[in-house]
């Protein structure tokens, strides 16, 4: 805008006056950008008083993204712009809070995403709860279920977290009793990603598939079995505190009678009938064609990986999971909703 003004001074040969006048701009705003400019400042300034106190940015972000973001709205910006009025400006804190709400609704959407598993046997999933049933300690319940089936494989009451060496027993176990399954999702957990469990994935071509934590579309359903498992167990022994011994044979009875219900999203039958049902479809996947389906998966990963441009650990197992997805959706072996 000086600029323009210069040129236009020149051109006519009038006091600036004259031209801000004609050009309906007040007279007093240029000789301020003017100013500003031949001391090396910006030539326009933020609105209001200058902020006194230094402002710490990563705070602030920290403090806005825990506060209640709606649609339209976010509560508590008020008192939050209350707190630091003397380090930022009302206008800049609503901008911070816009972007902040729309980065939440950003990360509502893609969590609509809904994983439907289609085919018994082929993907396992493991996870383990704290409860709070023993007379002293908390509890843990270990589950092992099967994702196309709802069969509960495993339910496991313990005093303590079961170490890596017993979950790889466990799991030995139950391959050698049901058949191997081609994936198995578990999350981030120690004694879930320990080296012993890793070698009988490795020992039966088993292709281990991460969840990371709070993510709906992949860990609903291993959560939503937990919450059946405690809801079941809580009827059985109702609210109070047991006995070991009692805790872990009505943990594993919960398992097996949630195996016999009949369930509308299974078209009426029991989970232990549709598991039993879909046996022919994990024998038809010998080691080569598990060690195929890998290749064909961390391939892609590959390419995913190169395409982001990242190469840190998590970006890898990002990539390896969107890769097992684009696998699992182009042999029907899971259906995506949105």
């Amino acid at each position: 805008m000086i600029e323009v003004m210069d040129s236009v001074q020149r051109e006519l040969k009038e006091p600036y006056r004259a031209v801000c006048r004609e050009l309906e701009l007040p007279y007093s705003s240029l000789m301020r950008w003017k100013s500003r400019r031949a001391e090396g400042e910006a030539a326009v300034g933020t609105p209001g008083p200058a902020k006194e106190e230094p402002l710490d940015l990563v705070s602030l972000n920290a403090e806005i993204a825990e506060l209640a973001h709606g649609r339209e709205r976010t509560l508590g910006t008020g008192a939050l712009y209350q707190q630091h009025r003397d380090q930022i400006s009302r206008r800049n804190l609503q901008a911070l809070v816009e972007a902040a709400r729309r980065e939440v609704r950003r990360e509502a959407k893609a969590l609509e995403r809904r994983v439907e598993w289609l085919v018994p046997g082929l993907v396992w999933s493991m996870d383990d709860a704290q409860l709070e049933r023993l007379p002293e300690g908390h509890g843990h319940m270990h589950v092992v279920h099967d994702l196309g089936s709802r069969y509960t494989l495993k339910s496991l009451g313990s005093e303590e977290l079961s170490d890596g060496m017993k979950v790889a027993a466990y799991m030995k176990g139950l391959i050698e009793l049901h058949g191997a399954p081609l994936f198995m999702k578990r999350d981030n957990g120690g004694n879930l990603n320990h080296h012993a469990v890793s070698e009988v994935m490795g020992e039966y071509g088993v292709i281990p598939l991460n969840s990371p934590p709070h993510y709906p579309p992949y860990n609903g359903a291993v959560e939503k079995k937990q919450l059946e498992l405690q809801r079941h167990l809580t009827g059985r022994i109702g609210q109070a505190r047991v006995e070991l011994r009692v805790f872990e044979l009505e943990t594993e009875l919960c398992g097996h009678e949630l195996n016999h219900k009949r369930r509308r999203s299974l078209g009426g039958c029991t989970a232990c009938r549709v598991m039993d049902d879909g046996r022919n479809a994990v024998r038809r996947f010998d080691r080569r064609e598990r060690r195929e389906v890998y290749e064909e998966i961390k391939a892609l990963a590959v390419d995913i990986t190169t395409e982001l441009g990242e190469h840190t650990d998590a970006a890898v197992e990002t990539a390896f999971r969107y890769a097992a997805e684009t696998w699992m959706q182009e042999n029907n072996v899971i259906r995506v909703v949105q």
